[in-house]
């Protein structure tokens, strides 16, 4: 079973390519997300949990719904992450999940994907980010291959001192920078409900035409990146810089 969480695609581009290669059925985290209740997949004896980096970990609504799911006792479990910047230490919050899971760790493999965070990091041309994506499919098939053959992920385990650092930073990150509150929407806005769609969490609702944001919010860029119209602002952050509207070749 590969179980992915996406914001603008780059994660569920993965996850797709991934089940192609493996035969796995593949699962929208988002469906148990928006409903607040947990997964169960007791049948499957191997787990793929696909999804982008934040501070080198997974995003926090991911990994809690993975904590209250449920699954079988000593299933494979991999994981793939696409990231812009690079994948951090990530791997060893992985191995703690699976610790305290009792899932059979199989390591965590990465793959860079254009970005997307366009709040705080230089946007790319689409030709760069058509490369991008083309560049990674070599190594989405590599880890389909390890799957397919139940082999673990080649890896290199990240350093302790990275790990610390993310553990320290990940809470003031939360707090001091991923809110939802400025988020709007401009007068360029038609009432289509994409955002509404897009969003993995269904923090986003529609009053009089428009776009109400609430209060759970993980910043994944999904709604302000793909509105068909560029039509949705983030305070001054935002303004003029180019959106990433998901993987293509």
């Amino acid at each position: 079973m590969v179980i992915y969480f996406t914001g603008t695609g780059n994660s569920k581009f993965a996850a797709e390519n991934i089940a192609k290669i493996t035969g796995d059925d593949i699962y929208d985290s988002a469906l148990s997300l928006k409903k607040d209740t947990p997964m169960s997949f007791e049948e499957e004896d191997t787990l793929v949990f696909v999804c982008p980096i934040y501070v080198s970990a997974l995003p926090e609504p991911f990994e809690k719904l993975i904590r209250k799911s449920t699954f079988k006792k000593g299933a494979k479990a991999y994981f793939f992450m696409t990231y812009a910047g690079g994948i951090g230490a990530a791997d060893r919050f992985c191995r703690k999940i699976c610790e305290d899971m009792d899932l059979k760790y199989m390591g965590t493999m990465g793959v860079a994907m254009p970005q997307n965070y366009l709040l705080y990091f230089p946007m790319r041309s689409d030709w760069e980010n058509r490369k991008t994506v083309g560049d990674a499919t070599d190594t989405i098939k590599k880890a389909a291959e390890a799957i397919r053959l139940s082999e673990p992920f080649e890896e290199a385990k990240s350093k302790i001192s990275h790990y610390l650092i993310a553990k320290v930073s990940l809470p003031v990150y939360d707090k001091f920078f991923i809110t939802a509150k400025d988020f709007y929407a401009t007068d360029k806005c038609i009432g289509c409900s994409m955002c509404t769609r897009v969003c993995p969490l269904g923090n986003i609702s529609m009053k009089d035409s428009l776009p109400v944001w609430g209060d759970k919010c993980t910043h994944c860029m999904g709604c302000i990146n793909l509105c068909p119209k560029e039509a949705i602002e983030f305070g001054n952050k935002s303004q003029g810089k180019p959106r990433y509207h998901g993987p293509s070749i």
